[in-house]
């Protein structure tokens, strides 16, 4: 299994690296088939993207481990989900209770607002009823 950290994909990226060749590519190399910046490849190299470096200390990415790397990576991981009684905190960077929640009802949507207990800051959740 392919460790790594959690990466924003492009939609192009997704839909382009399944048809990347089984051959070593040149961070440039890839960059153009993808539809990214080399920079952008460098830092998903940095964030868990399989690669080798040859003696000379050349940086080689295979087509297939990127397609695979991409695949894992835009996956959910599980369990992910908030519980009902959570929000997301901005400021905190993280799921926390959401107190003293308020809704608002809009058809079928529901926007409740609360206060996380962490910071005191106004947090905000959607949802669905009826």
């Amino acid at each position: 299994m392919i460790e790594t950290q959690r990466v924003a994909l492009p939609h192009l990226v997704i839909v382009r690296a399944p048809g990347l060749l089984p051959m070593l590519y040149r961070p440039s190399e890839l960059a153009e088939e993808l539809g990214v910046s080399a920079v952008v490849v460098r830092d998903w190299v940095e964030k868990g993207l399989p690669h080798q470096r040859d003696h000379r200390g050349h940086l080689w990415i295979d087509g297939r481990q990127v397609a695979e790397w991409v695949t894992v990576t835009r996956q959910r991981p599980a369990g992910s989900r908030m519980a009902e009684d959570q929000a997301y905190c901005f400021r905190c960077c993280r799921a926390v209770e959401l107190r003293d929640p308020v809704a608002q009802y809009h058809g079928k949507q529901a926007l409740l607002s609360g206060v996380c207990p962490q910071c005191g800051g106004t947090i905000n959740r959607g949802s669905r009823h009826g």
